[in-house]
């Protein structure tokens, strides 16, 4: 018997902003591959884990397309058919009509992403009666659409979780109330060092992640995760070793244009090397922060994630 309610969440096709045109037939589709291969299929090989899936998605689509989600949502998740704006509570009505236990567990993850089989066993594994506590485990891969995989660490990332109380009369937070990259803002971080828990799939059309990490083997994707997408799944060392070199060179460039990817980096590595640890509720200032405001004080525009140059 457990002390807590565990609530899977995702956004497959929200509306962001008002006025904004719903997505085309052709776009949801596209999406929908990578939501069923990765996404969908990772969620259904999870071990040892009792939770619900709730994914939101734009009314506004063809009866086809709302036919075939429902077709494969039963018994997996509930999908929720709306075209109001997104705001950071918009799960939270849907979670307190099904309220059972005093505490309350949210995860997030992208619908073009994936989860190790062990994924949300290990969060609920954090459970200790917290009030209010985000959770992250630090360490992931990139998967590109050659099917080359690549090791990614990150603090406070999107596959972020959050344990806190009910408090009678209030609907709860949810793991949304904060951007994932802020979450220390509003509450205490655990970040937790175990191996790859998660899976980003980089692709034309996600255009908030790039590849910041070095060429790895696809031997711990094998191993960690289950699911349908397609990635290489053999590769000869002689080839990993070249694909390791041409990565340092791109990751060298990358670096030069995108400070802040490179100081991602080294605090998510350093953070990494304490082990598992608590990260206390607080607005300092990251070292991307410092190195950030440094550089624009030189001229440096280094907003967004695009390219950056001298001004």
């Amino acid at each position: 018997m457990t002390d807590f309610d565990h609530v899977l969440l995702t956004r497959f096709s929200a509306v962001l902003s008002p006025g904004i045109e719903p997505a085309s037939e052709d776009w949801l589709r596209y999406r929908l591959g990578f939501f069923y291969d990765a996404c969908y299929s990772s969620v259904c090989n999870q071990r040892d884990a009792d939770f619900e899936w709730l994914v939101l998605f734009d009314d506004r689509c063809s009866d086809g397309f709302r036919r075939d989600v429902e077709e494969r949502a039963a018994g997996v998740f509930a999908p929720l058919w709306t075209h109001e704006v997104f705001r950071r509570n918009t799960f939270a009505p849907f979670i307190e009509s099904d309220a059972h236990q005093p505490f309350l567990i949210t995860t997030r993850i992208d619908s073009d992403d994936a989860i190790a089989m062990d994924f949300m066993a290990a969060v609920q594994g954090q459970f200790a009666g917290q009030e209010r506590m985000f959770v992250n485990f630090t360490r992931g891969v990139q998967i590109d659409r050659s099917g080359a995989v690549y090791l990614c660490d990150q603090l406070s990332s999107p596959f972020l979780s959050l344990i806190e109380k009910r408090m009678t009369g209030e609907p709860p937070a949810t793991v949304f109330s904060p951007k994932h990259a802020r979450a220390r803002e509003s509450g205490r971080l655990l970040e937790v060092k175990a191996p790859p828990m998660w899976a980003q799939v980089v692709h034309g059309a996600n255009l908030s992640n790039i590849i910041v990490g070095p060429r790895i083997s696809p031997r711990v994707v094998n191993q960690r995760f289950e699911m349908s997408l397609e990635y290489r799944r053999e590769l000869p060392l002689r080839h990993l070793l070249r694909e390791r070199a041409t990565q340092r060179v791109r990751l060298a460039q990358l670096w030069a244009g995108h400070p802040g990817e490179f100081t991602k980096w080294l605090e998510a590595r350093a953070w990494r090397l304490k082990g598992t640890h608590e990260r206390p509720q607080g607005t300092t200032r990251t070292l991307t922060d410092i190195v950030q405001s440094y550089a624009r004080r030189l001229g440096y525009r280094t907003g967004g994630s695009g390219p950056r140059s001298w001004s």
